[in-house]
């Protein structure tokens, strides 16, 4: 008995799907690294797809078995295994940033010039502030008891996240789009003024600033190895220690580059509106390889262990090596011409992209267990009411079934194993 225990326990660890680790931000963490230790391993098949009923250009994030995006009708909450939505709420203006979500609590920026607390539970309004002026492009980062966030009215916002309260705002003069990094209590965000700012993440005050030029900063930065990288729309990306404004190193590109670094192991991967892809090294600025994918890049790179995954304005959605530059795998997205992919978010065994036409989809390793694809959603389409309470949507659970943002597989895995290693505890001790 005891050995049929044993062997059923090893069968079990053996074909347990890995738990999926959460993607709750923009680029996965506060320093912007995109980076995910869960495998995606090319080549991939295509799981569901979703249309969410309107456009987007926002990117997923994933926690607790949900994914969640903006779009032109509000926040989607959307089943990962299935591609069901599960709750939609409406907002008054077009969600363009990628939502944060900390302890229970979706944070996002609308165009509606008013930042959202709502609960992931069941998408209701917790909180919101309209002390801004204009729109939100900028996505926020959550840290402690604080979410941050830039508006186009030039401001960077910081509001307590448990009453929306407006603990400061520090005026840069022009429009923030770029969402803060945040580093050992400092904030880094760029502006359309070409402007790189430090600033204290606790007072709001100015640490220091660097100007690029004329040209907009539209790129996010990210922090490694006490380094600050970003791109800015004169085609350079420079590299700042972060304690102060003079650059290490600047490395140029022929066009605009609006996509922020990803890194990994002191390599950055960004793609720029030259359609080029480059992994860049980071202590000292130079090439490592680059690849010309067959449309330009503007959106940030998701990298999953040893490979890089990233999309362009030709529909496509790539996978290359990140230390030869070789394609592993790519495919093709999106509808019309004039489509393109936005920031891919990774979890478990699963790649999830979204095109700016608003279809979601949901990409898994081919060798995982995926024989009986998932159906296709289908959403209706989400109505935009210019009302001043924001809506809420739901979808009613099918009776007797658990939704996945309070169940997923890899829990269920993990419970059947402790019941049968409790049992072999328990046969031990009789004998």
């Amino acid at each position: 008995m005891k050995s049929l225990m044993y062997s059923i326990l090893i069968v079990l660890m053996l074909t347990a799907p890995a738990i999926a680790s959460d993607w709750k931000m923009f680029q996965n963490d506060e320093v912007h690294s995109g980076f995910s230790a869960d495998v995606v391993s090319p080549p991939l098949v295509l799981k569901w797809t979703r249309d969410l009923g309107s456009k987007t250009d926002s990117s997923p994030i994933f926690v607790g078995g949900v994914v969640y995006i903006g779009s032109n009708g509000g926040i989607h909450a959307i089943d990962a295994g299935t591609g069901r939505q599960l709750w939609a709420t409406t907002t008054n203006g077009f969600v363009r940033s990628i939502p944060a979500v900390s302890d229970g609590t979706l944070y996002i920026g609308a165009d509606d010039k008013r930042f959202y607390a709502i609960d992931i539970k069941d998408g209701s309004i917790k909180w919101i502030n309209k002390n801004a002026t204009d729109g939100f492009l900028s996505s926020p980062v959550v840290i402690g008891n604080m979410a941050y966030a830039g508006s186009k009215d030039g401001g960077v916002y910081a509001f307590n996240v448990k009453t929306g309260e407006l603990l400061w705002n520090y005026p840069t003069g022009k429009a923030v789009d770029t969402s803060p990094a945040y580093f050992e209590g400092t904030l880094f965000v760029g502006n359309d003024n070409g402007n790189i700012y430090a600033i204290d993440a606790i007072t709001g005050k100015e640490i220091w600033h660097y100007n690029s030029g004329l040209s907009e900063i539209k790129a996010s930065a990210t922090i490694s190895n006490g380094m600050v990288i970003i791109g800015s729309n004169n085609g350079n990306i420079y590299a700042f220690p972060v304690e102060k404004s003079t650059p290490k190193w600047t490395f140029s590109t022929s066009n605009n580059v609006e996509a922020s670094p990803s890194v990994k192991e002191g390599t950055i991967f960004i793609g720029s509106k030259d359609s080029n892809f480059h992994a860049i090294d980071l202590g000292t600025g130079k090439s490592k390889w680059s690849y010309q994918a067959a449309g330009y890049i503007d959106a940030s790179a998701a990298i999953s262990n040893d490979i890089v995954y990233f999309g362009s304005h030709n529909n496509m959605v790539y996978a290359l090596d990140t230390s030869t530059g070789k394609v592993l795998w790519k495919n093709s997205t999106g509808t019309g011409t004039d489509d393109y992919i936005t920031t891919p978010a990774i979890s478990g065994n699963m790649l999830y992209v979204v095109t700016h036409s608003g279809r979601v989809y949901a990409f898994a390793s081919s060798g995982e267990a995926t024989t009986i694809p998932a159906p296709t959603a289908t959403a209706a389409k989400p109505v935009i009411t210019q009302t001043p309470s924001p809506t809420v949507t739901g979808t009613a659970p099918t009776p007797g079934a658990t939704s996945a943002a309070t169940k997923s597989p890899g829990f269920e895995y993990a419970g059947l194993i402790l019941l049968i290693a409790v049992l072999i505890r328990s046969i031990e001790r009789k004998h």
